[in-house]
């Protein structure tokens, strides 16, 4: 009889026996439940495993946690050296500057290359990995989701504080300075850019500031709680909505409950089960009923704390400020 090796994935945190393959929906299932673990305490916090069991998710189980860890190790490495070599150990804020420059600058240690905006297909419709850190890590390129994402893995790796903020289709880090106060930063062009210009940028309400949903540091179960997004619009991207999307989100809300991209994904999967429902032959009038009722019950929760939907028009005219800048300062540099 042919004796079974059982091998432990480290990737996947499960165990497969030799030739037997894990369902992919399993795959989802099982990074939600370990991110639920961290959330209900029955686990630590760790972003950077959140951030890892969404991507391998959708990849299908295929990507190794050790050598994604160990490529961050390496990383943080060169970093805490890069602090020493500049003499800047004694500031509080060391780790982000460190963080910042290498993400940012053109440097032997990030091999003379930064890691600056995918311009194209920058919200992930064609290629949805296009949002992944593990693909920053490969190519140096991101969007608004991976950049700084990474730059708040990095800073956990070497012992440096960055707290993730939303805005309207977007994400960005705040940290404390020097002077004990909250500063921004945007990887997207490199800069720090004053809550003033992000309000005018993003056309963020009154209403949204008031509510907090926007320019306010996520804790790190919110942070966690946005990977539970992540992979429930991954989950989307492959199977598109269903009883699945809507459990993660009602989770991930529990979590975090004034988090905009959460209701609006709950939103859009119970408006995509309504009509999906609809078009069978015999629909269940009461799932019917009761799921419109929830989602103009959700919409609401949203208009209430302030969102007002971002036109396209001024997403794409604020990326091509984005570009501008970037172009500028390029120019600037090769005079």
């Amino acid at each position: 009889m042919k004796k079974l090796i059982v091998t432990l994935l480290l990737f996947s945190g499960t165990f497969l026996t030799q030739g037997q393959t894990v369902d992919h929906k399993t795959i989802y299932k099982q990074a939600f439940n370990e991110q639920l673990q961290m959330l209900n305490g029955q686990k630590p916090l760790d972003f950077k495993r959140a951030v890892f069991l969404t991507e391998n998710a959708y990849h299908k189980g295929t990507l190794n946690y050790q050598t994604f860890c160990n490529e961050i190790t390496a990383t943080g490495q060169k970093l805490k050296l890069l602090i020493k070599q500049r003499g800047l150990e004694k500031y509080k804020t060391a780790g982000n500057w460190a963080v910042f420059t290498y993400m940012t600058d053109t440097l032997p240690i990030n091999n003379n290359k930064p890691y600056t905006y995918d311009f194209d297909d920058f919200m992930g419709d064609k290629d949805w990995t296009k949002m992944f850190v593990t693909k920053l890590m490969k190519t140096h390129s991101g969007n608004c989701h991976s950049l700084p994402y990474y730059y708040k893995i990095l800073c956990k790796e070497i012992g440096a504080e960055a707290s993730l903020a939303l805005a309207p289709n977007h994400v960005y880090i705040k940290h404390i300075d020097e002077k004990g106060q909250w500063t921004n930063v945007e990887l997207t062009n490199g800069g720090f850019p004053r809550d003033q210009w992000i309000i005018k940028q993003m056309a963020i309400s009154v209403e949204a500031i008031k509510s907090g949903i926007y320019m306010t540091p996520l804790t790190e179960k919110e942070s966690i709680a946005m990977t539970m997004f992540d992979l429930a619009n991954s989950y989307e991207f492959d199977y598109g909505n269903d009883n699945f999307v809507s459990s993660v989100c009602d989770t991930a809300l529990i979590y975090f409950p004034n988090c905009v991209p959460l209701l609006m994904s709950k939103a859009n999967c119970i408006r995509d089960m309504i009509e999906a429902e609809k078009k069978k032959t015999n629909p269940n009038k009461d799932f019917v009923n009761n799921n419109i009722a929830l989602y103009k019950k959700t919409i609401a929760e949203i208009d209430n704390l302030g969102h007002k939907d971002m036109p396209i028009e001024l997403y794409q005219e604020w990326v091509q400020a984005v570009e501008n800048e970037k172009s500028k300062r390029e120019t600037t540099t090769k005079k």
